[in-house]
């Protein structure tokens, strides 16, 4: 039988343009490994990023409750929300470029903790000398903004995928 899990757009394409799936799992740190998006919700650290929030049976947040470790059984329904507010939800698919004295430096994960944007690397190229990286970011229009800024801000390269598709 498994567990239900529900999503809204933000991780639609990474359940194969799915609202809806069923997973694996006895907790919920296990449902999001079985379903390869634990670190699109989790942070670094492995705390549940401060966008979305998990729900089982429409209860408190597992936040909450014993957070990944909150148990989940066979029939449970699962539902992961972007807290992202106040606008429409967009994406934008760019090409960074990064000179080389920025090459080292955690610029992705930077965007990530300062905006309310969910990072998608979708391709990349690391050398000592140049970094490009196709990214795929998603949120608030306004968020989204703000954070394509910064990017250019730091020096980094900031050039439109063309027709929105990375290849």
């Amino acid at each position: 039988m498994g567990v239900s899990v529900k999503t809204g757009s933000v991780l639609k394409s990474l359940l194969g343009g799915e609202l809806e799936v069923q997973s694996e799992g006895n907790t919920i740190g296990e449902v999001l490994d079985s379903l390869g998006i634990r670190d699109r919700v989790c942070d670094a650290s492995g705390a549940v990023r401060r966008h979305f929030n998990i729900h089982v049976n429409d209860g408190e947040d597992v936040r909450l409750q014993q957070g990944l470790d909150t148990v989940v059984k066979d029939g449970d329904s699962v539902t992961i929300l972007s807290a992202i507010a106040g606008g429409a939800e967009a994406s934008r698919k760019v090409w960074l470029t990064f000179p080389q004295n920025l090459v080292d430096r955690p610029i992705l994960w930077e965007v990530g903790q300062k905006f309310k944007v969910v990072t998608n690397v979708r391709q990349a190229s690391v050398s000592k000398d140049i970094a490009v990286v196709g990214l795929e970011l998603t949120g608030e229009v306004g968020e989204l903004e703000k954070a394509l800024a910064f990017l250019k801000e730091t020096g980094l390269g900031v050039d439109p995928i063309e027709m929105n598709v990375v290849e």
